[in-house]
């Protein structure tokens, strides 16, 4: 299906958020959805993950081009595993985390006390309060399926990041191999949101329906290189984990 931000007003439908949320704008449905998962939020990921969550953090973070002190945006920085993974592997860098949800800005705080490399900001991705070319690169992680618009946010991060820069998405792929990807629908459809359910959110939103259900209209690796194309980035590259069911696109400004 061929990317849309008119299908944000479906997903609203889909998933109930009007039940459980009382908003008016669709950043405002994201940002308490992310507030009341907040202190679930690191259980949830070792559960989609099947425990790998950090060790890919790690991997796609090994993979990004970042030079000796270097200053990078963390965007939709959530409960700070990204930023974590470079303050760590790159020590002499400096990380800029921004995030709407400011239940999860105080846990990415808290996990990453004592770093002083590491700073953030609450604010709406989209509009970012930073000068042109502000940083040498820039990371998104499982947050541009939370825009209002994926095109509006690309253009912005590309406006930030300085020439000869690098941006990284990483995000729900398509699975390639078509077993895997029976299996893999089973599971993250079916079973993952049943577990959601009875384990982690007994009487209110069900985070498990909101992945599955909004990845019905997340571009795919293909349609996603596409769309940094068109945002004007440069000879974007796709890795993949767990059979591209988790896709990585990395590219040049």
């Amino acid at each position: 299906m061929p990317y849309d931000p008119k299908n944000k007003l479906r997903l609203i439908k889909d998933v109930e958020f009007s039940t459980h949320f009382k908003a008016e704008t669709w950043e405002d449905y994201n940002r308490q959805f992310f507030n009341q998962l907040a202190k679930k939020y690191d259980a949830t990921n070792v559960l989609h993950s099947f425990g790998t969550k950090h060790r890919m953090d790690r991997a796609a973070v090994a993979r990004l081009p970042i030079k000796p002190g270097s200053t990078i945006l963390d965007l939709c920085t959530g409960s700070g595993d990204i930023a974590l993974a470079i303050a760590t592997q790159f020590p002499d860098c400096k990380v800029v985390g921004v995030d709407y949800s400011e239940n999860m800005l105080e846990l990415a705080a808290q996990k990453t006390a004592g770093l002083k490399s590491v700073s953030y900001q609450q604010g709406d991705v989209t509009r970012l309060p930073f000068p042109d070319g502000a940083f040498d690169g820039a990371i998104i992680s499982f947050g541009l399926r939370n825009l209002s618009d994926l095109r509006v946010g690309l253009r912005e991060f590309r406006r930030v990041i300085r020439p000869g820069g690098f941006f990284c998405n990483i995000d729900q792929g398509k699975p390639q191999n078509a077993l895997f990807r029976l299996a893999y629908k089973v599971y993250f459809y079916h079973i993952a949101p049943l577990i959601g359910k009875l384990v982690f959110h007994r009487g209110e939103f069900n985070s498990f329906r909101y992945l599955p259900e909004s990845n019905k209209y997340f571009p795919d690796q293909r349609e996603m290189e596409a769309l940094f194309v068109e945002a004007d980035f440069k000879n974007v590259k796709t890795y993949g984990f767990w059979m591209g069911a988790v896709a990585q696109q990395i590219a040049d400004v």
